[in-house]
């Protein structure tokens, strides 16, 4: 679920919104034991149908290699290899801890045990050649990364033509009942969630913040496109507070190599 990626800001006043990758390496390996059960807190346990359909949607196929950049504890991994049994997955992260969690969760599961591996890397600067994915997914962690649009421009480099980018992403609710629910849900409850089980409610504080930063679903789905991607769509989930977009690496141009 939404990543709490930076640090809180000296005394507690205000949060950064700089993305720094050594304070995201940070804050997560102070909550990467509890991230899971807060996932569940959240979304009072629909992140797992959320992860799922994201899945589906990649379109991996038989046979077919993913990657799941910015994977966290591997939630979203695990699901991929879970819906395509044939297929082998790549989980990505910068933060060493939550991928030590990850690891631990895919070796217990006999049915994604070999087709499932972790490395440590950053979704800016993937350590993949061009194509080398039937499909590329990210699970709540674009949102806190400094260059959004350079995060989906590496994405598309790695997909193979016709390949899907997924992103699964907390985003701003549309004005009315569900905004109202999603701001005191959000500014209110998770902060206490977060001090009470992670113990650690500057962290979950930062959450509403870089949702409100970030850009809502349909400017982010205008990123996507202007990063490369094709035939973007987007479709709501949660209550409007949650966006998953899928978008096409193009293919090649009649007559390329």
């Amino acid at each position: 679920m939404p990543h709490a990626h930076a640090a809180p800001a000296e005394g507690g006043q205000g949060l950064p919104m700089d993305r720094d990758p050594q304070r995201i390496e940070a804050m997560f390996a102070g909550i990467a034991r509890r991230y899971d059960l807060m996932n569940r807190l959240m979304t009072l346990g629909l992140d797992a149908g959320w992860r799922r359909l994201a899945a589906v949607q990649a379109l991996v196929g038989d046979g077919g290699r993913s990657l799941d950049a910015c994977c966290g504890t591997g939630d979203l991994t695990l699901a991929l290899a879970t819906v395509w049994p044939r297929a082998s997955v790549v989980g990505l992260d910068l933060t060493e801890g939550m991928l030590q969690v990850a690891r631990t969760k895919a070796a217990r599961d006999a049915d994604v045990a070999g087709r499932v591996c972790f490395v440590h890397g950053d979704l800016l600067d993937l350590p993949f050649t061009d194509g080398e994915f039937a499909a590329v997914t990210v699970g709540w962690g674009v949102r806190n990364v400094p260059d959004v649009r350079r995060a989906f421009v590496e994405m598309r480099r790695v997909t193979r033509p016709g390949g899907r980018v997924v992103c699964l992403e907390s985003t701003s609710a549309p004005e009315g009942p569900e905004r109202v629910v999603q701001d005191l849900w959000m500014g209110r409850v998770v902060p206490c969630l977060g001090g009470l089980v992670a113990g650690d409610a500057r962290a979950y504080s930062y959450l509403p913040a870089s949702v409100a930063a970030f850009p809502p679903a349909e400017e982010l789905a205008a990123i996507m496109s202007a990063a490369g991607l094709v035939r973007v769509r987007y479709r709501r989930l949660g209550f409007g507070a949650v966006a998953l977009h899928v978008g096409e690496a193009p293919e090649q141009e009649r007559g390329a190599p």
